[in-house]
């Protein structure tokens, strides 16, 4: 399992390779680099994120950016959000990226049939354009955490079923969110990874992706991010008592307002557990 934050820490001053040595001395071994306001980084850039993550045994993902929309009513809006996808699976192989997580966006007014014909073709067309490169680079599309938002679990496992480089990302605080904090125990956590693992086989397990965070909703869904382990929930000790009892190798990535502790969060919850199944 890796365990990591949503961008770069705050104690390293967003000095590249000051970053990759403090996740190294707090013993955390992911990262999701955090292009969130558009990927702006040279080809040589991305490169020394990759050999710093690699000689810091650090996985590294990334998160692109916040205003795509995949299934705008503005053509334009819609080949921009497209070609945002191709740069990042352009530089993804120098950074070492092996999956890039987006928002899809909302149904702008389409039908949930229209949506996914519309993602789904944006996506095939990004993967063609950029030539895949890397083999190991998935383009990771996310449970998003509105409901007036495309990326419930199923239009996810459909859309990752038909289209080769696709995986999905498993947001369990959008889920909470989504599903009006219907994820709270085991047996919830548990039917989700089922539902994953049933529709998309191997491919999911061999790439199990969860963002982690804690999250308060409204009627629509989402609202803020919070911390871990306050009085709101997603709870993820099920989650993590559940990945442990199942074998499973997921990459946990903090969204909390501060990613690292939230990352060390998760991190001495899998400690704690692994200790006390000895």
């Amino acid at each position: 399992m890796r365990v990591g934050p949503a961008g770069y820490p705050d104690e390293a001053k967003g000095k590249t390779k000051a970053v990759f040595a403090l996740l190294e001395n707090l013993g955390l071994s992911a990262l999701e680099y955090a292009a969130v306001y558009g990927l702006r980084l040279s080809e040589e850039s991305a490169s020394r994120i990759g050999i710093l993550a690699e000689s810091n045994d650090i996985q590294m993902s990334m998160h692109a950016a916040y205003y795509i929309s995949l299934a705008s009513k503005d053509p334009q809006v819609r080949e921009r959000s497209k070609q945002r996808l191709v740069q990042a699976l352009r530089l993804a192989p120098l950074m070492q990226v092996q999956r890039i997580v987006f928002h899809a966006g909302g149904y702008s007014g389409h039908t949930q049939a229209e949506a996914y014909s519309m993602v789904k073709d944006a996506i095939s067309g990004a993967l063609e354009i950029s030539g895949r490169k890397s083999k190991t680079t998935f383009l990771a599309p996310e449970i998003a955490g509105k409901t007036t938002a495309f990326g419930s679990p199923e239009e996810l496992i459909r859309l990752c079923s038909e289209v080769e480089g696709c995986i999905p990302t498993i947001d369990w605080a959008h889920l909470y969110a989504r599903s009006k904090g219907e994820v709270q125990t085991k047996e919830h956590y548990r039917r989700v990874l089922q539902q994953f693992e049933q529709g998309l086989g191997k491919v999911f397990v061999d790439n199990m992706h969860f963002h982690v965070s804690g999250i308060v909703f409204g009627e629509t869904g989402e609202r803020e991010h919070r911390p871990l382990g306050g009085e709101w929930g997603p709870d993820i000790l099920p989650l993590v008592e559940l990945v442990l009892e199942m074998g499973y190798k997921p990459t946990f990535i903090s969204e909390t307002p501060d990613s690292t502790r939230g990352a060390l969060y998760v991190k001495a919850l899998l400690q704690a557990m692994e200790k006390d199944d000895r």
